[in-house]
């Protein structure tokens, strides 16, 4: 009696366009007692779980490294983080062009080093716009890098090291400083060939160009760290929330506003506002007392004067939402 066949014909058919398609491992089973090959030294280590916080730190390290480097141009800059993604560092170091300026920092009290890479399109549109040019990007491939070119990546590098340390400040203070710099990727075998990188790439725009600046962290450099790292918003412990949002408090009090103050108001035809000349006079309702207006939010209100040979107001009561504070309970300010 003939055997029934294992697989039909549909199923055969699914199979050979799996192998063909490579969705299908043509690789036999290892036999029970066989030895296989494994070579340690090839093997790519095992990254578990991603390291939100440190995600957080890279974002907010963007903003203040916009601001130091708007500073250093004398012009706007645009900063955003754009990606975050695993490699192996072999992988990593053959694909930066050549000559790529590779500063190696380090990170005390970590045990480890980090990496700030700035590709040459990126530190050759700075040193055009550093000397006023135009945006023009020089051609720089295949050779080392300039002293007056190494001497504006050390302006950059500086204030990336103190930008770097102040995201940090909050989660743990580091001492972040460079220890050494290469522009061959060749020559930066500063890190196994396997170590595992977390790579964050920074969109920087000088003048509608782009370029990509990486910072490069190990994931063994911050294993001390990992469960602070690794933990979610919601997984943070109350006293690291309370961290963020001392940060958070900070950056807001030091945020800029600008403060207007309604004198009166009035209302007149168009006709009228057409034949007003200099001199003519505008009644309105003022009665002493003005709002202060934050960026078109009333926040004050209180008597209109003159303070010191200024125009001034004396505060008289704080508007909350909407409501007012009761001014015996805040002290009364100029």
């Amino acid at each position: 009696m003939a055997s029934e066949p294992v697989l039909n014909q549909d199923e055969v058919d699914a199979l050979l366009t799996g192998m063909s398609e490579g969705r299908v491992s043509t690789d036999g089973a290892v036999a029970r007692g066989e030895v296989r090959r494994y070579e340690l030294g090839h093997e790519a280590r095992v990254v578990r779980g991603r390291l939100p916080t440190l995600e957080l730190i890279h974002q907010r390290f963007g903003p203040l490294y916009r601001t130091s480097l708007s500073s250093i141009l004398r012009r706007p800059v645009g900063l955003a983080v754009v990606s975050s993604r695993t490699m192996r560092f072999a992988d990593y170091l053959a694909s930066l062009p050549m000559p790529s300026s590779i500063n190696v920092l380090g990170l005390a009290p970590l045990h480890g080093l980090a990496l700030l890479v700035l590709p040459p399109g990126l530190v050759s549109a700075i040193v055009e716009n550093f000397f006023g040019g135009k945006g023009r990007i020089a051609r720089i491939e295949s050779r080392e890098f300039t002293p007056v070119e190494d001497r504006l990546v050390g302006m950059l590098r500086d204030a990336a090291c103190a930008d770097l340390a102040t995201a940090w400040s909050k989660v743990s203070p580091l001492k972040i400083e460079c220890v050494a710099s290469e522009c061959n990727p060749q020559f930066a075998n500063v890190l196994p060939a396997n170590e595992a990188l977390l790579v964050t790439d920074f969109e920087i725009d000088i003048d509608g160009t782009g370029n990509r600046m990486q910072i490069v962290v190990p994931f063994a450099t911050v294993e001390p760290l990992r469960e602070i790292l690794g933990a979610s918003v919601q997984d943070q412990r109350p006293q690291d929330a309370e961290r963020w949002i001392s940060s958070l408090r900070e950056e807001i009090e030091d945020a800029e506003v600008e403060l207007t103050t309604v004198v009166g108001r009035s209302q007149v035809r168009l006709s009228e506002l057409l034949d007003f000349r200099p001199g003519d006079i505008i009644p309105c309702d003022f009665t002493g007392r003005v709002t202060v207006f934050a960026e078109d939010v009333p926040v004050l209100r209180g008597q209109f004067g003159v303070s010191r040979g200024q125009q001034s107001v004396k505060v008289e009561e704080r508007l909350l939402r909407g409501r007012s504070i009761d001014p015996s309970t805040h002290p009364t300010r100029q």
